[in-house]
C-alpha cells in the first residue's frame, strides 16, 4: 500500500507528463484531468491489492492512461457528417474502409506491444508516445543507453515482422 506522502511524491512527479501524454489523445483539457485523476485512484486501488515497485509505477501509470484514453474516446466519438460533392472522387464507402484498415492495424499494433515484455514496453511507450530520448529512457528505468537500444530496436523489428505476417506492410 502506498502512503499518503509516497503518493503526493508520485503524483508530483508525473502528473505534468502524464496529463501531456493524454491531452495529446483526449484533446480536451477538463477530460484529459479526470482521465488522470482517474489514473491515480486506479494506482492506489491497485496498490491496496498488490506490492508496486518504483520502477513499475511509470509504467503502470503510462499503461493505465492509455486505457483509459482509449475508453474516452470510444465513449466520445462524435462523428462530424463531411458533405461530399457530387463530382468528388472521394467516396464514403472507401473512407470508411480506410478507418476500418487503420483500426484493424492499431489493434494488431497494440496486440503486438502489449505481448511484449515490461521493459521494452515502457521503453516504447516512452519513446514514441512521449518523446523522450534513449538517456533519458535509460535513466529513468535504471539500464544501459545500449540496452535500452536494443529492446527498442528488437520490438520495432519484432513489430515489423508481425505486421508484414498479418499482411499489413
Amino acid at each position: 500500500m502506498l502512503t499518503e506522502a509516497r503518493l503526493r511524491d508520485i503524483y508530483a512527479l508525473y502528473k505534468k507528463e502524464l496529463f501531456v501524454y493524454i491531452y495529446r489523445f483526449a484533446h480536451s483539457h477538463e477530460s484529459s484531468e479526470d482521465i488522470l485523476q482517474d489514473c491515480f485512484e486506479n494506482l492506489i486501488k491497485y496498490s491496496l491489492k498488490y506490492e508496486l515497485v518504483d520502477v513499475n509505477i511509470r509504467s503502470f501509470l503510462y499503461r493505465t492512461a492509455h486505457n483509459l484514453v482509449l475508453n474516452y474516446r470510444k465513449r466520445d466519438r462524435r462523428i462530424t457528417p463531411v458533405p461530399l460533392e457530387e463530382d468528388s472522387n472521394i467516396s464514403a464507402e472507401g473512407y470508411m474502409e480506410d478507418a476500418l484498415e487503420l483500426d484493424e492495424l492499431n489493434r494488431e499494433i497494440y496486440r503486438h506491444i502489449q505481448s511484449a515484455d515490461e521493459v521494452s514496453r515502457s521503453i516504447f511507450i516512452m519513446s514514441k508516445e512521449s518523446g523522450m530520448s534513449i538517456p533519458e529512457i535509460a535513466n529513468s528505468l535504471g539500464i544501459s543507453e545500449r540496452t535500452a537500444r536494443r529492446k527498442l530496436a528488437a520490438l520495432i523489428d519484432g513489430l515489423a515482422a508481425h505486421l508484414k505476417k498479418k499482411c499489413f506492410i
